[in-house]
């Protein structure tokens, strides 16, 4: 009796143990369909599996296999998954005692890889016992891994039950996750298995999000980026912290978000980044701003205007481009010169020079030829008679305002150069009064700054509130640029706004959108706008782009709505509308129209005004004379006293 028992025990021990491999196979056999149907459309695979997992498995596809047991001191886990992704893992097959391991790494194995997936999936064998789910559930893991498909292997009843989450909002903020049966599929190795039409499509739960959140970061940037606090419940977007207000987002690049919610069923939620600025990472890995609010994950996409910075690269994914921009500088308006200046304005500067040193050589010819026209032919005058310095000046001040002068003829060489000169101050004269005339009847202005290169050259600042401007510019090589980028100053909103209406001195950055919209920072308002123009042509140009996490799981249907817009003009209505409706067109007229010359600035009549210059020069001349009147009758006066004090 205990010979057949034992007998029995051995049978019952056999049979369990072909039916473990009988199942086993079939188990292969079934996640090999069901990786081939489900993760065959990525560019390669990724096995992840434990010590003690056994996997037999062959892929059409480029594969990576990685080991839990393999790996050694000099590299962790994180790193080989690290060189998984960078090796262009898409798609993910997780075995059981891999699963925590491959969740808990998930996210800075992809933050800190190069390469970046849009449809990334999982396939991931999970006993699911009581442990396992509530582990699963809390993970913070599955906001972002929402193309999930858990495998349930049940030997006991020869099935595999495949299971996958069910995300949903929670309130005030954050997810809830449950898991649900998709199907429970027999598998028997002598049956040809085809999945059912249960499973043969991916659980899809991005088309429609039930109402979760999507995290945004922005700061104000009209026309790009505006959210406003309106009453609770009134908005199109709330606060990514529970607040007893609701937002009101606009800009183009929030409409393209909104877009996005509207497709896919999901709640913006929006984060309003401390002192508006884009932000930077330091060195000791700390950062702020909208970059800070993306490697913190407290959000996952940002925007406002940002561009395809390289030095962002390394920590976001980057959209496609959402539009254009010309980055340029707004530069004090010349001003009309005053009219004091109207005598020397005839001539510029070089001109006034060559009049000056052709008169001083004028003079001092004259001079000598007088002298020695003099000494040749009038030796007879007394000393008191000689050819004075002063007679020669006065000579030549007469040729030029085109009055008579004596042209002795007794001596050829004197008669050749008097001829010459006449000639050439008659030709001074009537191009200084050809020339006057056009500056008495149109108006003159300050020197404009119109390219780049002229505001290079000229020496001038240009600031802004965020070095974040500049970030462009790192890297470059022309010596205009070059200079621009140091040139370049931070100060802070309120300075600014100050400078803006006092200093003529100074620039202040801005750019052109796509459609030539201006997007302005918020320190330039209507006033400054009467007062500055922007430069003829940018300085630079950027593509804006949206910076999202790189775990974001929308990224592709983002990408596609971008090119969407893109391609049918939408963009454009999107710009102009939120330009009225954030800005007003009055601050846009200003500064498309600050080239343009009113009709006051066309040719004039004349005006007392146009003689203040006239008047100044007399004015000056009868200072002069008079001081130099006094100082010559006080001389006058003290040798005369001297003269009688000495014949007395």
């Amino acid at each position: 009796m205990v010979k057949f028992k034992n007998l029995f025990k051995v049978v019952v021990d056999m049979e369990s143990s072909i039916n473990a491999l009988q199942f086993n196979s079939a188990f292969q056999m079934f996640l090999k369909t069901l990786v081939l149907t489900h993760l065959s459309g990525h560019y390669s695979v990724c096995v992840i599996r434990g010590a003690q997992d056994d996997v037999r498995l062959e892929f059409p596809r480029p594969s990576v296999m990685v080991a839990l047991g393999a790996v050694d001191s000099s590299h962790t886990f994180e790193d080989i998954l690290v060189s998984s992704i960078n090796a262009g893992c898409e798609g993910f097959l997780v075995l059981e005692d891999a699963l925590f391991p491959f969740l808990d790494n998930y996210r800075s194995a992809h933050e800190a890889a190069y390469v970046r997936a849009s449809n990334k999936r999982i396939v991931a064998v999970t006993r699911l016992d009581a442990s396992e789910r509530e582990q699963l559930l809390q993970h913070d893991t599955m906001e972002v891994t929402p193309n999930i498909l858990l495998v349930n292997p049940k030997m006991v009843s020869g099935t595999v039950g495949l299971y996958t989450t069910i995300l949903s909002p929670a309130e005030p903020r954050g997810i809830l996750v449950n898991l649900t049966l998709i199907d429970e599929i027999p598998v028997k190795l002598d049956t040809e298995l085809l999945l059912p039409a249960s499973v043969s499509e991916f659980p899809d739960k991005l088309s429609n999000m039930q109402g979760r959140r999507v995290r945004l970061s922005t700061l104000p940037y009209p026309p790009c980026a505006v959210a406003n606090e309106v009453p609770l419940g009134q908005g199109n977007a709330r606060s990514t912290v529970p607040a007893n207000y609701s937002l009101q987002a606009d800009g183009t690049e929030i409409l393209m978000i909104l877009e996005l919610c509207r497709r896919h069923n999901c709640t913006l939620e929006i984060e309003l980044v401390a002192n508006s600025e884009w932000g930077e990472v330091y060195p000791n890995g700390s950062s702020d701003g909208l970059i800070g609010s993306l490697i913190d994950r407290r959000s996952d996409v940002a925007v406002a205007a940002i561009y395809r910075w390289y030095n962002w690269y390394k920590y976001v994914t980057m959209s496609a481009y959402t539009g254009r921009s010309g980055i340029s500088c707004l530069v004090p308006r010349p001003r009309l010169l005053p009219f004091w200046q109207t005598p020397f304005l005839s001539f510029p500067a070089s001109l006034w020079l060559m009049v000056c040193v052709y008169f001083c050589i004028g003079t001092v010819a004259v001079f000598i030829t007088e002298r020695a026209r003099q000494y040749v032919r009038s030796s007879r005058r007394s000393l008191g008679e000689r050819y004075k310095l002063l007679d020669a000046i006065f000579f030549m001040l007469s040729l030029y305002v085109e009055q008579s002068v004596p042209l002795p003829n007794d001596m050829m060489a004197g008669s050749i150069l008097l001829s010459f000169l006449l000639f050439g101050g008659f030709m001074v004269g009537n191009s200084y009064a050809g020339a006057l005339a056009s500056v008495m009847t149109i108006p003159r202005y300050e020197k404009s700054i119109d390219t780049r290169a002229d505001f290079a050259a000229s020496g001038m600042k240009w600031s802004g509130p965020t070095i974040a401007w500049m970030n462009s510019l790192l890297m470059a090589e022309q010596p205009e640029l070059v200079t621009i980028r140091n040139s370049y100053e931070v100060h802070g909103g309120d300075t600014l706004a100050r400078f803006s209406h006092t200093r003529r001195d100074m620039g202040y950055v801005h750019e052109r959108l796509q459609y030539g919209s201006y997007a302005l920072e918020s320190f330039i308002d209507i006033n400054a706008t009467r007062l500055l123009q922007p430069l003829k042509e940018d300085v630079f140009w950027e593509q804006i782009i949206t910076a999202c996490s790189k775990t974001w799981p929308l990224m592709g249907f983002y990408d596609d709505l971008i090119l969407r817009v893109q391609q049918n003009g939408i963009l454009r209505y999107w710009e102009l509308g939120s330009v009225i409706r954030n800005m007003g067109l009055e601050i846009q007229r200003n500064l498309a129209n600050a080239r343009v010359h009113d009709a006051d600035h066309e040719p004039v009549k004349l005006l007392i005004a146009h003689f203040l210059g006239v008047f100044f020069i007399l004015f000056v001349g009868l200072t002069l004379a008079t001081l130099v009147f006094i100082v010559e009758l006080l001389v006058y006066r003290a040798n005369a006293d001297l003269v009688g004090k000495v014949e007395t």
